[in-house]
């Protein structure tokens, strides 16, 4: 009887274990993300975006020839990947294929692609861009990875006719080419890879800039983007500023730019099937006006993909809210946005009151997504938070606004030393952000006089509570309130 309740706990055990390790390996894969550029001008803006988009995670970037060749594309993009601190993106190089160089490469030539200083980016010898991809794909799960395209369809289709098995792997495959889909410039750089990758069953999407939807960066637009502090924006805007200089009008206007926005918000394009070919869909109209909102949102990494789960909408009509919420709900989602405004109601609900501590939490988690660039349900948390209220209210605060829940072995309490901070691990970064001192010796001071004054079971006491954590809540900005450490791992 003893060994059969040995075996069944140790059978229970590792059943619980695989479950847990399968969640946190789909929640890294499942929106795992390849990118496949030959180096043109727009594509530099168009990974700045993609980079930027939270529920992907970005395996690869692998240069087909195109606008040019592999290997100086490859040289190109791992400044790029240096400077925005993505040096865990692996590059890989097509084949030359184009020998008949296309006119504008000699200008492409001279684009920079990244502003920082850094050390030599070339390498003797690049992986080959179809055994990178076709490892991406081997080491996913079924229909779980987004292919983008936006150069030819060539290195996708030497991993296939390599690896023919790897199609399952591909959720979709998203090309920027004419939406009739035996023309276009990047058809043409490679048409029997085109025709080939066109007849697989896997869901197409093919993005074009439609005539009379022209989206320019006009002064207005750069200005917009200058304004902007973040490493994509000003990469971005360094290219732009060297464009702007060589009155290089041909390459300001979105292209490629555009898949990046279908990716984060398919929702503004209107997509058409493909009669002859079902798998296949290209876009037939978008909305030019939100498109640029959206781009500009990506760029400053303040982009937020819906996460409902049970409401189509998360409701914000007055009628549902208490009359001291009321009179500042319009005030916060002005200031802080509606993911701070949804994440602390429904933390609020779940915590039992309204608390300024779980608020900061909030405010902690939702920051720190920004800083990462991470989905939600993506980042592991190590509280220093500890145990008891009211610094423990903090928690609940982080496990509502990144998702990060126990369940997932994805939140823990280090109690070793307590403190208003928490350690956040995403990918290959790790930040340590912590409640400035001075913040929280406030907080504090006055908490511990209002038990003194009111006691902890009266009344008096939380609604004292819930007023003071509606002010704090107005006027605590999570940009300025955290010391933010950056970890070496």
């Amino acid at each position: 009887m003893k060994n059969y309740a040995y075996l069944y706990s140790v059978k229970t055990a590792i059943t619980i274990v695989l479950f847990i390790i399968s969640v946190g390996l789909f929640g890294q894969v499942k929106n795992a993300l390849i990118i496949d550029s030959d180096a043109g001008t727009d594509d530099l803006r168009a990974i700045a975006l993609l980079s930027a988009v939270r529920d992907y995670d970005l395996k690869a970037i692998t240069l087909s020839d195109g606008t040019l060749f592999p290997d100086k594309g490859a040289v190109r993009v791992m400044h790029l990947l240096q400077c925005l601190k993505l040096n865990f993106v692996d590059v890989g190089t097509g084949e030359k294929t184009i020998y008949n160089k296309p006119v504008w490469r000699a200008f492409a030539e001279t684009v920079p692609w990244g502003s920082c200083d850094t050390a030599t980016h070339h390498l003797s010898e690049y992986p080959n861009a179809a055994t990178v991809i076709s490892t991406i794909l081997d080491n996913a799960p079924s229909a779980s990875v987004t292919f983008i395209c936006l150069g030819s369809l060539h290195n996708l289709y030497k991993t296939l006719i390599t690896n023919p098995a790897s199609i399952s792997k591909i959720k979709q495959i998203i090309w920027y080419n004419s939406t009739n889909t035996k023309q276009g410039t990047n058809y043409m750089f490679d048409y029997k890879a085109a025709d080939y990758v066109l007849n697989q069953h896997v869901p197409i999407k093919i993005i074009s800039t439609l005539p009379g939807k022209n989206i320019i960066y006009s002064p207005t637009f750069v200005n917009e983007i200058k304004k902007i502090n973040t490493p994509m924006a000003h990469e971005i805007n360094y290219q732009l500023n060297f464009l702007i200089s060589h009155t290089d009008t041909s390459h300001l206007l979105f292209c490629d730019e555009l898949v990046a926005v279908y990716l984060a918000s398919p929702d503004l394009f209107t997509m058409k099937d493909d009669i002859k070919q079902p798998y296949i869909q290209y876009v037939q109209n978008y909305d030019a006006e939100a498109v640029r909102k959206v781009y500009l949102k990506l760029a400053a990494g303040k982009f937020f993909p819906s996460h409902e789960i049970v409401f189509s909408e998360f409701p914000l009509d007055s009628m549902y809210y208490q009359e001291d919420v009321l009179a500042v709900k319009d005030k916060i989602l002005s200031r802080y946005g509606k993911d701070e405004f949804k994440n602390a109601v429904l933390t609020s609900e779940i915590h039992g009151h309204l608390g300024i501590y779980s608020i900061i939490g909030v405010k902690m988690g939702i920051y720190a997504l920004s800083l990462l660039n991470a989905s939600k349900y993506s980042v592991k948390i190590i509280s220093n938070c500890g145990n008891y209220p009211p610094l423990s209210c903090i928690n609940d605060g982080l496990i509502v606004s990144t998702g990060s829940s126990p369940a997932y072995n994805l939140f823990s309490i280090d109690t070793t030393q307590t403190k208003p901070s928490a350690t956040f691990y995403y990918q290959h970064r790790c930040l340590k952000i912590s409640l400035q001192d001075s913040i929280y010796q406030r907080i504090d001071k006055i908490l511990t006089q209002a038990v003194a004054t009111f006691t902890l079971s009266s009344s008096a006491y939380w609604n004292y509570v819930r007023k003071l954590a509606i002010m704090e809540w107005l006027s605590l900005d999570r940009t300025k309130i955290f010391t933010i450490d950056e970890i070496k791992q």
